[in-house]
């Protein structure tokens, strides 16, 4: 259960009216747990407090949420020798004749010469539109070599290198209709009719594929909830019921399920397994809960799982229901070829995640145990400071490699960051054998954590393509997690199984720069042939749009 569920919710105007009724000694039986709800609150947060220093981080956290891990920059020494200078040349107040001096007309500067550009104006060029539709405008009446219109000259016009464009943005509803009126002539003597018909390339279907892909992109890719969708289209004088969303949904998952049993199987094979859990709410399991026993499995959450494959490919996988990850992983892995090298499984150290006896490479999240140190530095600021400039050091290692095959970047890392984690195992040691801090306390819980996994979190200084973190799972996770706000909770596991499928095959879309809208209408249009081989129609391999924009280019 997440720690947030564990405070009651609850009532301050009905806590005012205990009150009083306290005083008066007349309490009833929803009273009573009201009473037993605030000391079960009260006892919570004093446990809470009790937890050593860092505890009280946590709890603020709970209140007011996380905040960035990101540290203060220091400043370089160039930077302080600078204002070292202008504190000996204006002084410390940097007031009176030393002010006036840099406010005169000839020692000010402008704004824009005194703050360099910096990159995120706002505007983005005319390429980065990839998935605008093209309109190619040519001239009716003029071509190369044709006399120039001007009546002064005469000269002949010629086509210049570079035309010139701009981007036209437009808007619309969600869904939008079209009501399509076919006039009917019937014969007066044998009495058939005859339907006008319908325009060129339109359809005698309700639902279009692009109003099912704009319906599955709004309710679980931006995670609209459904009552919202349905107050914006009614709004708009194009009501849809939510039942009717959600029907589209479901239209949406079956189509494209073969798809996702393929990218199961492609995951199996994958190098690198990624993946992370988050708690999750279906009402039908919740309702189930209420009749378990004590120790039986309660627990619903969304397991998310990112497969990279050895030529960059990379799959997102969400499964949503009792089991956690290390059972998805399992089940997903029985699907793995045989005589395939070992899988690299990134996960944090907890015991659920790592179910199975299939043979793999274990790791450990790296920035995950850097996060213990991170809610302790105000507390231990030299102890946790140093910890943390450490892992800076080895993150700068690890962005130096970007483009480094593995064998490379791993020869990278044993002479960079091997050292630095040789000495930083040390002063582990050495502080903990010392008794320079507490086994018990917050700090040496933290150094503990790294002592025991010190194997699995330096994985990628002994087994080429080892991964550094657990990152790429836990940014996929945001998006089950904004439904989740959004929308609260999925009604049945039916629900919960619709909305794993087409998030998979959306945010597999992203992580391969796939445009998620053109891939969405052309799998639905394909959708018998997506059946029968769903191999050519995985979110990586798409290249209908562009392929035909290219040879369009091309053409012309």
């Amino acid at each position: 259960m997440a720690e947030a569920e564990k405070i009651p919710k609850i009532d301050p105007a009905e806590v005012e009216i205990l009150i009083e009724r306290v005083k008066q000694n007349k309490l009833e039986e929803r009273e009573v747990e009201l009473i037993a709800g605030l000391l079960r609150t009260l006892l919570y947060l004093v446990a809470m407090l009790q937890d050593k220093k860092a505890t009280i981080l946590r709890l603020r956290e709970m209140i007011f949420g996380r905040r960035s891990e990101k540290r203060k920059k220091a400043p370089s020494e160039s930077e302080k020798d600078q204002d070292q200078a202008a504190t000996d040349e204006w002084g410390e107040t940097g007031q009176g004749e030393g002010r006036q001096r840099a406010g005169t007309e000839k020692n000010q500067q402008s704004e824009s010469e005194v703050r360099p550009n910096r990159r995120g104006h706002g505007r983005n060029p005319a390429s980065a539109y990839q998935g605008a539709k093209k309109v190619y405008c040519r001239h009716t009446e003029l071509g190369s070599g044709s006399p120039c219109p001007a009546t002064e000259c005469t000269g002949k016009v010629y086509q210049v290198s570079r035309p010139h464009g701009f981007i036209q943005f437009t808007g619309q509803p969600v869904i939008s209709a079209t009501h399509y009126v076919q006039e009917v002539l019937r014969c007066l003597l044998c009495g058939k009719e005859y339907e006008a018909p319908l325009p060129e390339g339109v359809k005698p279907q309700k639902y279009d594929e692009t109003a099912d892909a704009a319906i599955a992109i709004n309710r679980y890719l931006v995670a609209t909830p459904l009552y919202r969708m349905s107050g914006l289209q009614t709004m708009c004088q194009i009501p849809l019921s939510e039942s009717t969303i959600f029907e589209r949904c479901a239209v949406v998952a079956e189509a494209l399920l073969p798809i996702y049993k393929q990218m199961e199987r492609e995951a199996a094979n994958a190098k690198v397994l990624y993946g992370d859990d988050t708690w999750l709410r279906i009402l039908e399991l919740m309702k189930e809960n209420q009749a378990k026993g004590k120790g039986e499995r309660v627990g619903i959450q969304t397991t998310g799982i990112v497969a990279e494959r050895a030529d960059g490919v990379k799959i997102a996988l969400y499964l949503n229901g009792r089991r956690h990850l290390g059972e998805n992983a399992e089940k997903l892995l029985e699907q793995r070829s045989r005589g395939l090298a070992p899988i690299i499984r990134m996960n944090d150290a907890l015991a659920a995640n790592w179910s199975g006896e299939e043979e793999r490479i274990e790791c450990c999240c790296l920035t995950h145990a850097r996060r213990k140190f991170a809610e302790l530095e105000k507390f231990y600021p030299q102890a946790c400071g140093y910890v943390l400039d450490q892992i800076g050091e080895i993150y700068k290692n690890e962005a130096a490699t970007e483009g480094m095959e593995d064998e490379e970047r791993l020869a990278y890392h044993q002479e960079h960051s091997g050292p630095i984690l040789s000495e930083f195992r040390q002063w582990m040691d050495e502080e903990m054998k010392e008794k320079r801090v507490e086994p018990n306390s917050s700090l040496g819980k933290a150094i503990s954590y790294f002592q025991n996994n010190y194997e699995e979190l330096t994985s990628f200084l002994r087994v080429p393509g080892a991964p550094i973190d657990n990152n790429p799972a836990e940014q996929v996770l945001k998006a089950p997690v904004m439904i989740r706000k959004n929308s609260y909770f999925y009604r049945t596991s039916y629900g919960a199984c619709v909305g794993g499928i087409i998030l998979s095959v959306m945010i597999t879309c992203r992580l391969n720069q796939t445009n998620v809208w053109n891939y969405l209408v052309w799998a639905l249009r394909k959708s018998a042939e997506v059946r029968e081989n769903p191999g050519a129609f995985l979110p990586w391999n798409y290249r209908g749009e562009e392929s035909a924009l290219s040879e369009e280019r091309r053409a012309v």
